[in-house]
């Protein structure tokens, strides 16, 4: 199940990233959950509503770690955008429920630039 888990999530993200969410749609839960920024929605259709406003194709994201347990699968990525100068590390944690994703929580940092003092040096 948590490999099952694993690639509907990693579906999921190819799909969003093609701008493709009618292919998409059937891997998320109609009362779908989104917890992060800047979605803050409770259905599927609303989270696709937000998803068209944003340039999901010029994304670019470094998947770093996926790890499934049981029905939640948290990936740990670094996006950027470089388009408006956007570089974050990006932490999610997707739930399934009845063999679709049901909901998003994520977690985002900015990553410092590399000429940026280190902030821990001393420590």
């Amino acid at each position: 199940m948590s490999t099952d888990n694993k690639n509907k999530v990693l579906t999921c993200l190819e799909l969003s990233g093609k701008g493709d969410f009618e292919a998409m749609a059937p891997l998320l839960r109609e009362d779908y959950v989104d917890h992060g920024l800047p979605f803050r929605t409770s259905t599927r259709a609303q989270w696709i509503a937000v998803a068209r406003e944003l340039p999901f194709p010029e994304m670019q994201i470094d998947i770093r770690r996926l790890v499934a347990e049981g029905d939640y699968v948290t990936m740990l990525s670094r996006r950027r955008l470089p388009t408006v100068g956007l570089d974050i590390a990006v932490a999610d944690v997707f739930r399934l429920q009845d063999g679709l994703i049901a909901e998003r929580w994520e977690v985002v940092e900015p990553v410092p630039a590399p000429d940026a003092p280190d902030p821990v040096a001393g420590l």
